[in-house]
């Protein structure tokens, strides 16, 4: 049951592994803005991907420095909401079937607690990767700390949910069904199937995630030193981003 479930969570190739770029900061993106962050305070921001603010500073930019700040701007554009969306679209895959599952199913008590397992877990996912609407943020982190979240942080929360959670729908069941006059030792194998049916949607979605992320792995690496050598650029030219170092490569 643990590996239906959990595959997208297992499916971070050895490629993640080799990659030695972090971002230091958090990055919020926004049509507008982008935004780069520490402990919830905008240290650099680039407003329609051609304006520099450095600590709240208006910087007076060159053509070619100009032209700099918008490549670097669409490259991040192009890079944080794809990684942000498959990680939320993964796991909130996941969530989002153990909940209809839980539907109906039990007493208010148990309901409220599943909710409130669910509630958590998702907010153990929300504090790295943030999507709402068209806007996107991604913590501090590299490939191999991402790697680390999903098996190390959260795949272990996930696990004891869909224990709990499992056990807890077909303990309800056997309760509803042991105070009515309908057979359980018929009716079991019924409900057994249909719970069949259900993960095996949840593991088709979450394979075609695992693919997904598989394939694109090498190709996040990639964008992140191109992003570090058009930093590297900017910060020759302006000595003030030295401080600030976004895009980080460990040698």
């Amino acid at each position: 049951m643990r590996l239906l479930v959990f595959c997208l969570l297992l499916a971070f190739p050895l490629q993640a592994r080799d990659c030695n770029i972090s971002f230091g900061y958090g990055l919020l993106i926004s049509p507008e803005q982008i935004r780069i962050m520490s402990n919830d305070r905008t240290l650099m921001q680039i407003n329609h991907d051609t304006q520099l603010f450095i600590k709240g500073e208006w910087q007076d930019l060159t053509q070619e420095e100009t032209a700099l700040v918008t490549e670097y701007s669409q490259g991040l554009r192009k890079f944080v909401p794809e990684i942000v969306g498959i990680a939320v679209d993964g796991v909130e895959l996941g969530l989002s079937a153990m909940e209809r599952m839980l539907s109906g199913v039990g007493s208010r008590s148990q309901q409220a607690e599943w909710n409130e397992l669910i509630r958590e877990t998702t907010f153990q996912l929300m504090s790295r990767f943030v999507r709402s609407g068209d806007h996107f943020y991604l913590a501090p982190q590299s490939l191999n700390e991402l790697e680390h979240f999903l098996n190390g942080e959260l795949k272990p929360q996930l696990n004891n949910l869909a224990r709990h959670s499992f056990g807890a729908v077909w303990e309800a069941l056997r309760d509803t069904l042991q105070h009515t006059e309908t057979n359980f030792e018929q009716t079991d194998p019924q409900q057994w199937d249909a719970m069949g049916h259900l993960v095996e949607r949840i593991n088709f979605g979450l394979e075609e995630k695992a693919s997904l992320l598989e394939e694109k792995t090498a190709l996040f690496c990639q964008r992140l030193k191109e992003l570090n050598a058009i930093e590297s650029q900017l910060q020759q030219r302006l000595p003030q981003m030295l401080a600030y170092d976004v895009v980080v490569e460990k040698h």
